[in-house]
């Protein structure tokens, strides 16, 4: 039951809140009427807003690596440039990220720019992404037959960033996000961030094992 009515709770958040202005009362009270549960029963499954927050975040940041590691599996192995492309348009398709989830996020940190109580649980998100992420990037790299050449923690965040700017840019100059696979940043420019950030394993390479 408790665990049905998290989920309840978690599905209606991340419904809601891309129209909303953040993880406000008002939000929490309408989430709670939808679910059916009393404000009491709502705050013995997230005492605070800002657990809501953080559970909706810990569910977008595991679906995010979920879809990321799943790519290694789809890409053949090799990394000459047309496997890192076709690794590109697999990540793009294996959706790491949708408006909504991306949505979710600017407006908490626009609200956390506003207003500085938000700031260290914004940050906190934030810093999770990249950490969550590294094993799925790696494991594709090792599929592609590459490694990275910067810090991999490094190298993650580049790619994480510039994808997320040129998902939000495509949205915005009226791209349909089921297509963003055929973007230019996906068919171009990732590969060529992807084949900037690494260099092929070679079979003397001490770090290849």
């Amino acid at each position: 039951m408790r665990a049905a009515a998290r989920s309840r709770v978690l599905t209606l958040a991340r419904a809601l809140l891309p129209a909303s202005d953040g993880v406000s009362d008002d939000l929490v009270s309408e989430i709670a009427d939808q679910a059916n549960l009393s404000m009491r029963s709502f705050r013995t499954l997230f005492p605070t807003n800002a657990d809501l927050l953080r559970a909706v975040n810990d569910e977008l940041i595991r679906e995010c690596a979920e879809r990321v590691a799943a790519v290694s599996h789809k890409v053949e192995p090799g990394s000459s440039a047309e496997n890192v492309r076709a690794a590109a348009e697999a990540l793009a398709l294996a959706w790491p990220m949708n408006w909504a989830s991306l949505s979710i996020r600017a407006h908490e940190r626009a609200r956390a720019l506003s207003d500085q109580t938000f700031r260290p649980e914004v940050a906190q998100i934030e810093r999770a992404y990249v950490p969550a992420l590294l094993d799925a990037f790696l494991s594709l790299m090792a599929r592609l037959e590459r490694r990275f050449v910067w810090p991999p923690v490094l190298g993650v965040r580049v790619v994480i960033l510039a994808y997320e700017r040129s998902f939000e840019s495509w949205i915005l100059s009226g791209g349909d996000e089921r297509n963003f696979h055929t973007s230019p940043f996906v068919q171009e420019t990732l590969p060529q961030i992807l084949i900037g950030l690494s260099t092929p394993i070679s079979v003397e390479d001490p770090d290849a094992g």
